[in-house]
């Protein structure tokens, strides 16, 4: 039996009056976005609160982390506020693929019960970190290491940069790919209107303004106000609620059959080797579902850097990186079999999304290909995918999420997951006049409200025992090195030893 979903809806700053939702609190935005999301999509489902509220069993949300609305009593008091007194409810809080953590946790549910009835609901009101110097600042205490990462400057971006710099040298991915994978995403979002980047053509030179190593303005995610909810439940149950006039007759669905995820380590420092849980989380989906990965016809890939977006979809599919970049470069990726479209709303790059919630633009992407996203995306396949792929990232590439949508119903037995290496954990311990070799290295342009003033340099090391260290890089004259030119990835020496108190990585000549 899989699980099926009903529906989408999504709620952005743009739907409401302008002046009144500028004048609201942080609170009032924020239940304006979730209230309008839930009642948006039971209209799209022809009922309302009140008249499905018998019905409904369970309650899952994501942690609100922009107004530190954390732990389980505020999914209570959610539930309570929008009518719904004495459910299950369940909190999520996987960073960027919480919303495929939520889905994956209404999805057991249902499978373990056909007779509930889950509401998936969560909304986030950050501001772009481009604009609150604060905000930049507290997201940098949230993502980064207060010993081995903090001191040495790391930002969000910068520690996004580092995986890419090492992924390019690896693979011979290209600025060229980036920019032209940029490129293609942002036209797409250019013809959507619920896009962020809607009616806005990029400047070409944009692209050659970086913030952090290779990345510049249009290859990040731009973070909006955003809420959305969809309902998962049977068919049993969905009969029964067609059965007592709750919801219209002809209301259409979709089945989740499967769902999988995979934490690595809470900060970059801690990930052994720089190793991704993408893989891990995608193997135990596709297992679970019980099909292969060659009959996935389309996906949505968390997109946070375009790099990323290359990072997974080649962990995903087993196919090399480089060849999923030159396909990215047309918005299609390999499957193993053939090449299927992606993000054709634009992906997070562009689209509206809230950090907690990010993965919700990859759901109204996914639910608009089969009609049931209530404002669906402008994009749209000319026939609905037999299978779908949504897969989120949260942390610097530090947990993944993988939910697989089918047009019809699935008769297929779970499979065990293929013996996959645990992935290990990094534990820094740099000692002086060690030595090591620079394993990644970028220059981190953008860091307003931090203590480390840039341009400045940040390199991760790698000791003879694997061990990883990330400190910023000196000459033997102790000045401070702020360019990677000169370095060689994987061969460059250093040793360490302290410079103002702190463990420093000096290049050996």
């Amino acid at each position: 039996m899989d699980p099926i979903l009903l529906g989408v809806s999504d709620t952005i700053e743009s739907e409401f009056d302008a002046e009144v939702y500028k004048n609201l609190t942080p609170l009032e935005k924020y239940h304006s976005l979730l209230f309008r999301s839930v009642d948006k999509l039971f209209g799209f489902l022809g009922t309302d609160r009140e008249t499905i509220k018998p019905f409904l069993t369970d309650f899952v949300s994501v942690e609100a982390q922009s107004l530190d609305r954390e732990g389980y009593g505020f999914t209570i008091k959610d539930a309570n506020d929008l009518g719904f007194g004495g459910l299950a409810c369940h909190t999520v809080d996987l960073g960027g693929a919480s919303v495929g953590g939520a889905i994956q946790s209404a999805h057991t549910i249902v499978k373990a019960n056909p007779y509930a009835v889950v509401l998936v609901a969560a909304a986030d009101i950050p501001k772009s970190v481009f604009k609150q110097v604060s905000d930049l600042k507290r997201l940098t205490a949230t993502v980064c290491h207060k010993d081995w990462e903090m001191p040495y400057g790391a930002t969000l971006i910068g520690l996004y940069s580092l995986l890419c710099e090492r992924m390019m040298v690896d693979t011979g991915v290209t600025n060229e790919d980036l920019e032209e994978i940029t490129k293609h995403f942002r036209t797409l979002a250019e013809t959507n209107p619920r896009a962020f980047q809607y009616q806005k053509p990029m400047v070409e030179k944009q692209l050659k303004k970086p913030l952090s190593g290779v990345y510049s303005t249009p290859m990040i995610a731009i973070v909006t106000d955003h809420g959305f909810a969809t309902l998962i439940t049977s068919e049993v149950m969905k009969q029964k609620l067609i059965d007592n006039k709750v919801i219209k007759s002809d209301a259409k669905h979709i089945y989740v059959i499967g769902s999988g995820h995979s934490a690595h380590a809470e900060y970059l420092i801690q990930k052994k080797d720089l190793k991704s849980p993408a893989g891990l989380a995608c193997e135990r989906a596709v297992a679970s579902s019980g099909i292969n990965r060659s009959e996935i016809e389309y996906a949505w890939i968390y997109d946070c850097f375009t790099g990323m977006v290359i990072h997974e979809a080649s962990l995903y599919f087993g196919v090399s990186p480089k060849e999923t970049a030159t396909a990215l470069r047309g918005g299609k990726i390999s499957n193993g079999s053939k090449e299927i479209p992606i993000n054709l709303s634009g992906g997070i790059l562009n689209y509206q999304a809230a950090m907690a919630i990010s993965g919700a633009t990859g759901l109204v992407d996914i639910a608009s290909q089969y009609g049931l996203a209530v404002d669906p995306i402008p994009n749209i396949l000319r026939e609905p995918p037999k299978v779908s792929l949504l897969g989120g990232n949260g942390g610097i590439d530090s947990i993944n999420s993988v939910i697989l949508f089918a047009k019809d119903k699935v008769e297929r037995t779970p499979k065990e997951p293929m013996l996959l290496k645990p992935l290990e954990v990094n534990v820094p311990n740099p000692k002086e006049m060690e030595k090591a070799t620079i394993l990644s290295a970028t220059t981190i342009y953008f860091n307003p409200g931090g203590e480390k003033k840039p341009p400045y340099l940040i390199v991760c090391s790698t000791k003879e025992n694997g061990e990883m260290v990330l400190t910023n890089l000196y000459d033997k004259e102790g000045r401070e090195i702020v360019s990677k030119e000169g370095l060689e990835l994987g061969k460059t020496k250093v040793e360490f030893q302290r410079i103002d108190g702190k463990i420093q990585a000096v290049v050996v000549v």
